[in-house]
């Protein structure tokens, strides 16, 4: 069993990075879709498989919707992409408006997923 997919039953489609973004995105106000499409930054390690990038880029162009304007956006240094997450979560962990957001684990059981709309505004 793959760790983190034991609640998957088989009726639980498994989709692909491109249907994902494309979700992710449809997800957001309507007034702002149309940059996200033109505005999508691959970071981590799977940013650095070859020609993921290109792939992205492509399928998005196939399934997004036509006036949309897709852009799929890598840093070209292998080590930048490969740490980007981390660091970007290293510098957000950081700064003290953000730490004002942290809440425990018994905090999230104790007041549910409706606390994070209260702690972060």
């Amino acid at each position: 069993m793959i760790p983190g997919m034991e609640n998957l039953d088989n009726s639980t489609p498994i989709r692909g990075l491109p249907q994902m973004v494309i979700d992710s995105i449809n997800k957001c106000d309507v007034d702002i879709r149309r940059e996200l499409f033109s505005s999508i930054l691959l970071a981590g390690g799977t940013a650095s498989m070859q020609q993921v990038k290109e792939r992205l880029e492509k399928d998005l162009m196939e399934e997004a919707p036509q006036a949309a304007r897709v852009k799929v956006l890598a840093s070209g240094n292998a080590t930048e992409r490969r740490f980007s997450v981390w660091i970007g979560g290293s510098i957000l962990a950081s700064l003290g408006s953000f730490q004002q957001m942290w809440f425990s684990k018994s905090e999230f059981e104790e007041h549910g997923a409706s606390y994070i709309q209260r702690k972060c505004p």
